[in-house]
């Protein structure tokens, strides 16, 4: 597809590469809607610039996103101090902050980093767009940041986060619009279809409007997915079984992962898909071309047969070594693998805790909360607590004290006063956010009370801290 209209975009990039080489960075936040070229538009700068040290990464709305996942994915290209940093448990989200800094200002030539789909990221990508703004105004590097602006991709969190990087002086804001009707009309002169009705239907969104023209019946679908899955309904049946393994495994797939769950691919069905132009492949990955594509075919495959893929995939990765659990928790559920996702789930919600990911924790431990074990009352109860100290960090309070007192009847009916009297300290703390005094103070005396015949505890010594700030 021509990449039409989008001259002036490329121009105020250049124009900011220039400054970013004399040493006044940039951090440009590129907004648009799903499907209007976002990629396109970076990839024809990297084309342009090639004499840049380019490093990119991407945060993937496949899964519960992976804390810092653009990270991981740079420094699985890089290697050196920060592939090492990345593969060590328990290193400091900071120090990977630095080592990523570091990577980009590497070496003479301006450094290029690309984080694409923010609309996805985690707490700690976001603070890590942060860290990098602060410390750009010197730096001969630029940071290119894409996301949608589609009212519901913009998260609260994500909101705050371009909110206070609008305020920082290296960063700069680019909008890709829809295309025009006359672009439109370009387009289309040769497909035989009307212009006026394409851009009615796809209001110049290049990407409906490419699907549209691709499909093989010559109707224009009015939405996407039907684009999509008009496209892929002749494939072959090796053809379409691999496209829809590729779809549940994520937007970027290793071949050697496709391979683990689905046996050896069949190099004509792997043609076909990238003459469709469905996804392409480096050799290495098999990549959708948008993820909207991705998920109207991973949304058409049955149930049974996706629980299927999910099982291998979580079996190919468990042989593989793979250390994410995130990515281990979403197959497991996928795979109905409640033993897995009890093991897996916590770890990754603790891991996203950890690096200050909240949000991201607290639909980890409600993914291990939708399999806990109907007799096992103290594993629930456990996981309520967590997931109650997490919803407070994300200001959710109503539902931290909901979670805090299934917590609490859980204890008190096990005879559990350590337990209980710790999670009335975390309860009082919810009440009050809640503005429900007369409940944060009853709270409090119910948890000193429960832990002053215990001796001295650190549960105590929290509980008398808080009953000290009432």
């Amino acid at each position: 597809m021509l990449l039409l209209e989008r001259e002036p975009q490329l121009a105020a990039l250049d124009d900011w590469a220039a400054d970013a080489a004399a040493g006044h960075g940039r951090l440009v936040l590129i907004a648009g809607e799903a499907g209007v070229g976002k990629t396109s538009v970076v990839d024809a700068f990297r084309a342009r610039h090639r004499d840049a040290r380019q490093l990119c990464g991407a945060c993937d709305g496949l899964f519960t996103p992976r804390p810092l996942g653009p990270v991981i994915d740079v420094a699985e290209v890089v290697g050196g101090e920060l592939a090492r940093l990345a593969r060590t448990p328990g290193t400091a989200r900071e120090q990977l902050f630095v080592a990523l800094l570091r990577e980009l200002v590497a070496g003479p030539a301006l450094g290029v980093l690309v984080v694409e789909d923010v609309h996805w990221a985690d707490r700690a990508t976001l603070d890590l767009l942060h860290f990098l703004c602060r410390r750009l105004q010197d730096a001969r590097a630029m940071v290119l940041v894409t996301y949608r602006d589609d009212g519901a991709e913009l998260t609260p969190d994500l909101r705050r986060t371009l909110g206070d990087l609008v305020t920082c002086g290296a960063t700069r804001r680019l909008t890709v619009p829809p295309l025009t009707r006359g672009a439109v009309a370009e387009l289309t002169s040769a497909s035989g279809v009307g212009a006026d009705d394409l851009y009615r239907l796809t209001g110049g969104n290049p990407f409906f409007l490419t699907e549209a023209l691709r499909t093989v019946s010559g109707r224009v679908p009015p939405t996407a997915r039907e684009a999509v899955l008009s496209r892929v309904v002749d494939l072959g049946p090796d053809s379409r079984r691999l496209l829809d393994v590729a779809a549940l495994l994520g937007t970027r797939v290793p071949l050697d992962l496709l391979e683990e769950v689905d046996g050896p691919t069949d190099p004509g069905a792997l043609d076909e898909l990238v003459a469709q132009g469905v996804v392409g492949t480096d050799g290495a990955e098999l990549t959708f071309r948008h993820e909207i594509a991705r998920l109207a075919v991973a949304e058409a495959v049955p149930e049974h047969r996706a629980a299927a893929v999910h099982r291998a995939a979580l079996a190919a990765l468990r042989s593989a070594g793979c250390t994410d659990d995130a990515r281990l928790a979403h197959h497991a559920e996928g795979a109905h693998d409640a033993a897995a996702v009890r093991e897996h789930a916590p770890a990754a919600a603790a891991t996203a805790a950890r690096l200050g990911a909240h949000r991201q924790a607290v639909e980890q431990y409600r993914r291990a909360l939708r399999v806990t074990e109907e007799g096992d009352v103290a594993a629930r109860g456990r996981l309520l607590d967590r997931l109650a100290v997490e919803l407070g960090v994300t200001d959710a309070w109503e539902e931290a004290c909901a979670a805090g007192e299934e917590a609490l009847a859980i204890w008190e009916s096990l005879g559990e006063d350590l337990r209980a009297g710790d999670t009335c300290t975390h309860l009082s703390r919810a009440y009050w956010r809640m503005a429900r005094g007369e409940d944060s103070e009853l709270a409090i005396e119910r948890s000193v009370s429960l832990l002053e015949p215990l001796g001295p505890t650190p549960e105590l010594a929290r509980s008398l801290a808080m009953m000290a700030s009432h």
